[in-house]
Formats: C-alpha cells, structure tokens, sequence
C-alpha cells in the first residue's frame, strides 16, 4: 500500500527518509558555506586594504608627506593607477577605484542620514581637518593624514594605523585627547562639531564579528576587535547610525583610545603640538 512508483519501487518512507538526509546535510552544509563566504569577503577586504595601504606609502615616499584629510582619495588615485571622478555627485562603487570598498559596506561614505547616495570609500584615514566654519577662520590639522604624517614619523613606530574602516566618513581622531581639545580650542573651533565629525566612535564599523580591518604603517593588515564601551547618548550620533535598518555600526564598541595605546594613534598624540594655518 506504501508503493507510489512501481517501475522505480520506492516506497513512501524511504522518499521521506532520503528527504530527511538530504534536508539534514543541507543544514551542516548552509551555515559552513555562509561561513566560507563571509571569511572570503573578510579576505577581500584586507587585501583591497593592503592595497589602499601601499597606495599611501607610495605617495609618502614621493612627498615626505601623507596627503591631507579632505580628499585623500583624489592624491592617492595616480598610485591606485584609477581615474577619480571630479564632481561628488559622480561618486559611485562603478566610477571610484574598487580597492575603496570593503564587500560587507552596505552604505558608505558620506552621511546617509543626509539623503546623499554619493559612494567614496569605506574607509578612514588616521588624520582630520577642521573647516573654516568649524575653525572660525584657522584650519586645525591633526593625525598622519591631517598635515602630520612625515614618513620618518610614520615608519618609526609599526603599531601606527593608517587606515580603519567605516561607512561614514573618510577621517577619524581621537577628538577627546587633550592635545586635539587644546588645538581645537586655541582656534575657537567647536569642540562638539569636531567630535560628532571626527571622533572615531562614530566612525567606526566593526562589521566583520565585532572586528575592524587595519592598516598599519608597516604595511600589514590585521584585525582589530572593538573594545566594548558603554553606548554615546543618541544626540551624540548622526541620524542615520542608529536609525539605519541594516545596523552598519556598533555603539558599544570602539577603537583604543590615545591615552589606551598612544602609538595606535601616532607621534602627535603623544604631547605634541598640532598644526594650525589660517
């Protein structure tokens, strides 16, 4: 009574038996293959890193220097051997060099919670400037890509970051070191802009389990586990962070701080006096 095929033989609970097998592999199977693909994104990620990374230290041995903060991309394009577009609007993952983007970067930079769909990168550099609104007429430079980066500096310590990970904006400090607070204050620039803009809590994106890709100045690429902390008041956020379906960062977790690992961070951190021009 159990036969449904007389020419194959095969009886109904041997079909749900085979079923049954088949349905259990798929379940070892599935998360060890979503497993796999998320190491060789984590993989993918590094390497376009390692190259971002070298592009900057070509660029340093070129010019002693890092380029600035603002549009560090453009500077760094001869050495990604890729056309940057000349208008933000044409900002996008097709026009901009691949190298940029991390695959698990679901919103990059800049502010989403703005409505702007412009994609630059999905990374930061180690480095900000102030504007001239923030600054009330004096930029403030600090960080290896904010004016302070000569390549002597840079070399001389291999825990120094280069670049980290974000979908938000292309630069990052430590807004709440002192040495950062007096340079902002000495230029009357708004200390709550610069660290909203700036800091690197709201900056940071540790996507890959709770880590962050980072370049350091020798060249090497490393995963960096975020430092649970407790969460920022919500006015401290951008809109978008917290708003955003798809949860791009984590509030609770953060990079070490300059006074944590002052070589994390570079040379200015470490009581040195940060650049200021009109």
């Amino acid at each position: 009574m159990h036969k449904i095929c007389k020419e194959c033989g095969f009886t109904l609970i041997e079909l749900l038996v085979v079923v049954a097998i088949i349905a259990l592999l798929l379940g070892v199977a599935v998360p060890s293959l979503n497993q796999a693909r998320r190491l060789a994104r984590e993989s993918v990620c590094m390497n376009n890193m390692r190259s971002s990374g070298l592009a900057a230290m070509l660029y340093s041995n070129d010019h002693r220097y890092l380029p600035g903060s603002g549009r560090w991309f453009s500077a760094l394009a001869p050495y990604l051997n890729h056309h940057i577009p000349l208008q933000e609007w044409q900002y996008n993952r097709h026009t901009m060099p691949g190298v940029l983007f991390c695959p698990e970067d679901r919103m990059p930079y800049p502010r989403p919670y703005m409505g702007s769909d412009i994609e630059v990168t999905s990374w930061f550099v180690n480095g900000a400037e102030t504007d001239f609104a923030m600054g009330h007429g004096m930029r403030v430079h600090f960080g290896l890509f904010g004016g302070q980066g000569r390549i002597e500096q840079i070399r001389s310590s291999s825990q120094c970051m280069l670049l980290g990970e974000t979908n938000n904006y292309a630069q990052a400090a430590d807004v709440d070191d002192p040495a950062v607070q007096q340079a902002l204050a000495d230029a009357n620039a708004s200390i709550n802009a610069a660290r909203t803009r700036f800091h690197h809590r709201s900056t940071s994106r540790f996507s890959h389990r709770g880590r962050m890709n980072i370049v350091y100045a020798d060249g090497r690429v490393e995963p960096l586990a975020g430092i649970r902390v407790e969460p920022w008041p919500a006015q401290h956020w951008p809109g978008g962070f917290l708003m955003s379906p798809e949860k791009p960062f984590y509030p609770d977790l953060s990079l070490p701080t300059a006074a944590q690992s002052p070589q994390f961070w570079g040379p200015a951190y470490r009581g040195g006096q940060m650049a200021q021009n009109p």
